[in-house]
């Protein structure tokens, strides 16, 4: 690796013409020492150096050429701290900024890109075979203290590293899958036009949400409480109420802008008073149309983003706390969360009730020591699989996957086979391709272990800095009702027991109009 920045420092004052020899001396001696430390014995060539300064005003330009060892960038905070102090109490001049006006570095890849790769903050990066060069954009003080550089080079090798990834088809393998046939289930075509005719469901004004009617709403709330009462309640999951407007920093640490495109994010307006929105409604009264782009204009920028996971907000819970991982050990924190729908934006195309931009989920959080986290992960998967295959008699699949909250942070990684399985997914098998996408399946559940990604992301730790590890499980019952749907179609006598168990004697009924259903 080899970095090479010009920049300059300003000064708050001009400096008397006998600060020049001073400065040479200090340039020299900071060669030596200030830009050498940190470097490893044998390594000082790795370290930084001045090879270029002049003082012009109230500037001094200057140029540093650094190895991978106290980069140049590194090194021109470290000049301007040690700097300031020799000016300060000799000349009574202080350091305004320290700017970085370009930045040149070349670093070798561990791989070479398959396709043309951006990055921001770059005037210019090309790479050839292996070699990147990277010119950065002007960079301040709190920039470089940012430590924008090396985010941006570890951006890009993520960037590289996931052309190879291709998400889960690539690095998926099936690690168990039932043989029962698909003969037994009742319906062999997308029950969505029979529940609408039915009046179970009605489309609501926008893709992918609907309005629940009696009948599909039991069915539902039935399966939310069989996952509760079978899976939840057993392993000691105790129930919380997490919030579901998710701030922009908590979807940061998250790593949710990795899939931004997916998050439905919310812009509260600009202000309460009514006089603001006087002209949207007049515009109302007059054009019988909403104003779309009037209302833009009234609205800030996105402060949330709607719960795409629900689990958000339990990493913030724990930001900054200390635990004891032993306590953690006897009594592991497990919550699980139903409060309320969980948004995606699954975009336009939506013709089902299978994939939904609006839809209903029971979320299971917990904390633990590694190897109890685990535990924890497969229990609830064995558990679920119990329910799908005793309870809801279907076909299913259970796949070991790419760590999905990788994915989401935008983060590639190659599963080692020495390593546990951080993420499966149970999918359960279909008779027929589903309206949304052409899959005859659907994944219904997922069941992951995160090992300390959160726990470094959002700060909290262990008292003796042990390893803590966070879980997740998230069970769908709008996607479990579908497909118990298809395998036992809408006579309520077929249904299992134990839904039944439920629901009553009989299905709650659509109320009738005139007109519909």
């Amino acid at each position: 690796m080899h970095l090479e920045l010009d920049g300059y420092l300003e000064l708050s004052g001009v400096l008397p013409k006998e600060a020049q020899s001073e400065l040479e001396a200090f340039f020299e001696e900071a060669n030596k020492k200030i830009l050498k430390k940190g470097a490893p014995k044998g390594k000082e060539s790795e370290g930084a150096q001045v090879t270029k300064w002049s003082l012009k005003g109230d500037k001094i330009e200057l140029r540093i050429n650094s190895g991978r060892y106290v980069r140049a960038h590194t090194a021109l905070l470290r000049l301007s701290n040690a700097l300031s102090k020799i000016l300060g109490s000799k000349y009574h001049t202080g350091i305004r900024k320290s700017v970085a006006t370009t930045y040149k570095i070349e670093t070798e890849l561990e791989k070479t890109p398959l396709e043309p790769i951006t990055l921001p903050f770059t005037k210019e990066l090309t790479i050839k075979d292996k070699t990147a060069t990277v010119i950065m954009v002007e960079m301040d003080e709190s920039e470089l203290k940012r430590n924008y550089p090396d985010r941006l080079l570890r951006r890009l090798e993520e960037k590289i590293t996931a052309q190879y990834v291709h998400g889960k088809a690539e690095y998926t393998r099936t690690v168990e899958r039932s043989h029962k046939g698909l003969e037994k289930y009742k319906l062999r075509e997308d029950p969505t036009e029979t529940a609408v005719k039915l009046g179970w469901v009605k489309e609501f004004p926008g893709a992918g949400i609907w309005q629940i009617l009696p009948p599909y709403a039991a069915l539902i709330r039935a399966i939310e409480n069989m996952i509760i009462d079978d899976i939840a309640k057993p392993l000691g999951f105790q129930e919380v109420m997490l919030p579901r407007l998710i701030p922009l920093d908590v979807e940061m640490k998250k790593g949710h802008f990795g899939i931004a495109n997916e998050i439905i994010w919310v812009c509260p307006p600009i202000s309460r008073d009514p006089k603001e929105f006087e002209e949207i409604l007049d515009y109302v009264e007059i054009t019988g149309t909403p104003p779309v782009e009037l209302l833009q204009k009234k609205l800030r920028p996105p402060m949330f983003g709607l719960a795409y996971a629900q689990c958000e907000p339990f990493y913030e819970l724990f930001a900054q706390e200390i635990v004891n991982i032993e306590d953690l050990e006897k009594n592991p924190i497990k919550f699980y969360d139903k409060n309320g729908p969980t948004w995606r934006w699954e975009g336009g195309g939506l013709k089902g009730l299978e994939r939904l931009n609006e839809f209903h989920r029971v979320e299971f959080v917990y904390m633990a020591p590694p190897q109890k986290c685990i535990e924890i992960r497969d229990q609830v998967l064995e558990k679920a699989k119990t329910m799908v295959d005793k309870d809801l008699d279907l076909e299913y699949r259970i796949d070991a996957t790419t760590a999905v909250y990788l994915e989401h942070a935008g983060i590639a990684e190659e599963q080692k086979e020495e390593e546990f399985v951080k993420t499966y997914d149970l999918t359960v098998i279909l008779p027929f391709e589903t309206k949304s996408r052409p899959e005859a399946e659907l994944e219904i559940s997922s069941f992951h272990v995160h090992t300390d990604f959160y726990a470094k992301r959002f700060h909290f730790r262990d008292k003796t800095r042990k390893t803590v590890y966070t879980g997740c499980v998230g069970m769908g019952p709008s996607r479990y009702a579908y497909v118990t749907l298809i395998r036992h179609g809408f006579n309520y006598d077929d249904w299992p027991p134990k839904i039944k168990k439920y629901i009553g004697k009989k299905l709650p009924e659509v109320p009738k109009t005139v007109t519909w259903p």
